[in-house]
């Protein structure tokens, strides 16, 4: 066997493994032993509802000033 050969029979055997191991997973989901998704009161780190910032408003002044060399 050439070591292309064993390089691909590695790839094919890590594609097999992780999509068996996900059928695996699906196949043994338990709806009623996992909490939905809104049920999360924990608020993500990211959104900071003191500067509420969206589409359309002016970027901070701090960011946009650009240097030239």
């Amino acid at each position: 066997m050439t070591p292309i050969q064993r390089t691909l029979l590695a790839i094919a055997a890590f594609v097999a493994i992780a999509v068996g191991t996900f059928i695996y997973f699906i196949a043994n989901w338990d709806a009623s032993k996992a909490e939905p998704i809104g049920a999360m009161e924990k608020r993500s780190p990211f959104i900071s509802p003191d500067k509420p910032r969206g589409l359309g408003q002016r970027p901070s002044p701090a960011l946009s000033a650009r240097t030239t060399a």
